[in-house]
């Protein structure tokens, strides 16, 4: 069945060339999630201009195949970002396209993606760190991979704030009888606040990172991402 789409709310997460004069780009869209598009004539043409990333668009895409041909576009908002804000973003887009699968419509991670890119815009170099986890969050629940904050994964018991748990990945939190070691055990209280989005305290920061690191892992695969190396590369350890 031919599909034909136009004027779907979309942002681009990341193009490459194509044969001689186009380009294959990934797109994320509010009603069809991940989408993937040949766009002809897309490089060294002057008439022809290329989408770029953090702009929110209307697109055009249609096709029979699984690669649909890109039909233009049309700018609404425009987010920059500069400095570990611009690498953020880099890095939510890498992660998008190493979980997401093409035609899985996702619109509140299309909405959430939109918001965290306005938080980004807002902080710019400084506060990065708590919109990145929030989204990080928020991709895990909407792939069917979300991380229980609040729940013992061997009882469902409540988390208990004086209590230590041990974490593990795609399986959740366990209470355990050592002490709390920020690499690898981690006190309820920390867990709830984590759960409840209250990051105030340095060492919640910490552990949400290490968590939720952890959760995406077995989903990003082995191959190092780009992104971390850049924020590696300027002293940064945001991702």
């Amino acid at each position: 069945m031919t599909r034909r789409v136009v004027g779907e709310p979309a942002y681009l997460l990341h193009a490459r060339a194509y044969r001689e004069t186009s380009g294959l780009l990934e797109i994320l869209t509010e009603r069809y999630g991940r989408v993937s598009c040949v766009g002809r004539g897309l490089r060294g043409n002057r008439r022809s201009a290329a989408p770029v990333p953090f702009v929110r668009m209307r697109v055009g895409f249609g096709g029979r195949s699984a690669l649909l041909n890109w039909n233009g576009f049309e700018v609404e908002t425009t987010h920059t970002l500069e400095g570990r804000a611009l690498f953020s973003g880099l890095y939510l887009n890498e992660l998008m396209l190493r979980v997401l699968r093409d035609d899985d419509p996702h619109p509140s991670l299309f909405a959430g993606y939109e918001r965290t890119l306005v938080d980004l815009e807002a902080g710019g170099d400084v506060d990065v760190e708590i919109p990145l986890r929030r989204f990080e969050k928020l991709l895990l629940r909407e792939c069917g991979y979300e991380v229980t904050f609040d729940a013992d994964a061997e009882n469902g018991e409540e988390i208990d704030p004086a209590a230590s748990y041990r974490f593990t990945a795609d399986v959740g939190f366990t209470r355990c009888d050592e002490e709390a070691d920020e690499a690898r055990i981690f006190r309820g209280a920390t867990l709830l606040a984590i759960r409840d989005d209250e990051y105030a305290g340095a060492h919640v920061r910490r552990a949400a990172k290490r968590i939720l690191r952890r959760a995406l892992q077995p989903h990003i695969g082995e191959r190092p991402l780009v992104s971390r190396e850049l924020f590696r590369r300027t002293g940064s350890t945001s991702t």
